[in-house]
């Protein structure tokens, strides 16, 4: 590949930002949207002149890149758009700015990262994680150079599907004589290296190799040969992370060793049980005292304490008789809004209008909120808060983030109105925090409130309106509510086939979606025609 060269007439290709052995990753730029986007360019090495072959790759990439571009969470690296130019097989991903785990700790001089970091990373990987497997999505590859750690603090795995693209393209290298995928050798599960079907919980050892590496700046098991490296993994328990670094807390230790079982049985079932391990070390954090900025949890940093007490804007904190949770937000946060505003519990027979169904009008803004000007103090502190919530659930620790979303959401409200794009995406993070807490009637209506109040301010064919309404269709899944949940879906997909085309990934999924629910409704035959 060349700088400046145009990748399927659109995307142009800036500077070479990594190679490795199945291609090349670069900084480009989308001519149709101009934005900055990375390209991961794959380039097929092995029997290119065999006509079936190539076929079969080439369905087999459009297969795995569907699946990795339908994944929606901030753990995971976005994919935007992949295709075929020419035999050239390209992914579009976002950019991120940032280093991986691999980098960080050549960074370091291959000390391992602090405490706090590690813990931080462990959260948000779990949560990641946890996503991805409950998606029927397994890595197979996790490791340090796989995990990207952006400038604001963010934890991101990036590469889903490659794993096994490698190995069907011809990249995936091979121990002399024994067939045996050599992949990477000191993230490889037992079961990987056996030859066995691997399910999440292989994804679950790679990743306590990679705390393994950055919590004590080696991998659990090394060696002058791969050979000796598969027979660690294979047959020797790893030494105590703790043996390396005493300072590390007992309970991450502990959540390493449960990951690093040689049998998949011994291991958590999923990533989502290392949250009690995980909060325990993060508590063993704060029980050493706060004095130190890396005892202080990474999503706080950058963080002010709000505004100081007094003047027109202090008030008396009340109990929040009606919402135990928010007993540490003082009314300035809750003011003005009630459990009727902000904790409805939606009946059974909660009504999803369809798009061309004028929404009905929520309640507007106090008209005293309207009349005074915004204090844009206030409105700042608020922001702060909604990025707190976003950090919180990158965290896993939903049910703050939940608390944090809804209390700022009821404020934005009586500050800027229903529908200001502030308050509605308030309202969207509410929902999203209420469905991973599976409190699924209460996430459809917040979702029914926000789908309506973007398309009456964004239109119905906005991207965010859409984004809404897809989770809205979810949510109804989970309900059970599988007709409606379908109608929606497909309302979904006619907007994003009719806007972006019947190949984006965004329509790929809604469209997926759409089979899923036809398969629940004991519909398989026009399941497997969508």
């Amino acid at each position: 590949m060349a700088h400046s060269t145009l990748i399927h007439g659109r995307y142009r290709l800036l500077d070479r930002v990594g190679r490795g052995g199945m291609g090349e990753v670069w900084r480009a730029r989308d001519e149709s949207l101009g934005r900055r986007v990375a390209v991961k360019c794959l380039k097929p090495l092995a029997r290119r002149d065999d006509e079936a072959f190539v076929s079969m790759l080439r369905e087999r990439f459009r297969r795995e890149a569907r699946v990795a571009a339908a994944l929606q969470h901030r753990g995971v690296t976005v994919v935007h758009d992949f295709g075929d130019d020419d035999g050239l097989l390209y992914l579009v991903m976002e950019l991120l700015e940032g280093r991986n785990l691999s980098q960080l700790l050549v960074d370091n001089e291959r000390r391992p990262l602090p405490v706090a970091e590690v813990v931080d990373v462990a959260e948000q990987v779990a949560g990641a994680l946890a996503y991805t497997h409950a998606q029927g999505v397994v890595h197979r590859d996790l490791k340090p150079a796989n995990v990207m750690r952006t400038e604001d603090g963010a934890v991101k795995i990036c590469d889903f599907g490659i794993a096994r693209l490698a190995h069907d393209i011809g990249f995936t290298a091979k121990l002399s004589g024994t067939g045996v995928a050599m992949g990477t050798p000191h993230y490889m599960s037992p079961e990987q290296i056996a030859g066995s079907a691997v399910d999440h919980r292989s994804d679950l050892y790679s990743f306590g190799c990679v705390l393994y590496e950055i919590a004590t700046g080696a991998p659990p098991f090394e060696g002058g040969d791969p050979w000796a490296v598969l027979v660690g993994h294979r047959d020797t328990p790893p030494v105590p992370p703790r043996a390396h670094r005493p300072d590390l807390p007992p309970p991450l230790e502990a959540a390493i060793l449960r990951l690093l079982a040689k049998a998949p049985d011994e291991r958590p079932y999923g990533a989502e049980q290392l949250a009690d391990e995980l909060g325990a070390a993060r508590a063993h954090l704060h029980g050493a005292g706060t004095g130190a900025r890396g005892t202080v949890p990474p999503w706080t940093h950058g963080m002010d304490g709000g505004l100081a007490a007094g003047g027109a804007l202090a008030t008396r904190p009340r109990a929040a008789t009606w919402a135990p949770g928010l007993s540490g937000l003082t009314g300035r946060w809750t003011e003005g809004a009630g459990p009727d505003e902000l904790t409805r519990e939606s009946a059974d027979t909660t009504h999803v209008a369809p798009p061309h169904t004028p929404p009905r009008i929520p309640r507007q803004a106090p008209r005293a909120a309207m009349r005074s000007p915004l204090p844009r103090e206030r409105l700042t502190v608020l922001a702060g808060r909604h990025n707190a919530g976003l950090r919180l659930g990158r965290l896993g620790r939903w049910e703050e983030a939940y608390e944090v979303h809804r209390a700022v959401a009821a404020e934005r409200e009586r500050l800027l109105g229903p529908y200001h794009p502030e308050t509605l995406a308030s309202r969207y993070e509410t929902g999203s925090a209420l469905a991973r807490l599976g409190r699924h009637r209460e996430a459809l209506e917040e979702y029914v409130r926000t789908a309506a109040g973007r398309a009456t301010v964004l239109g119905p064919d906005h991207p965010d309106t859409l984004a809404v309404r897809h989770e809205l269709g979810h949510a109804l899944g989970r309900l059970g509510r599988w007709a409606e949940a379908l109608e929606v879906h497909r309302q979904v997909t006619a907007v994003r086939e009719r806007v972006l085309g019947p190949a984006d990934p965004a329509t790929v999924a809604s469209r997926n979606d759409e089979a899923h629910c036809l398969q629940r409704l004991g519909r398989p035959g026009e399941a497997a025609t969508v």
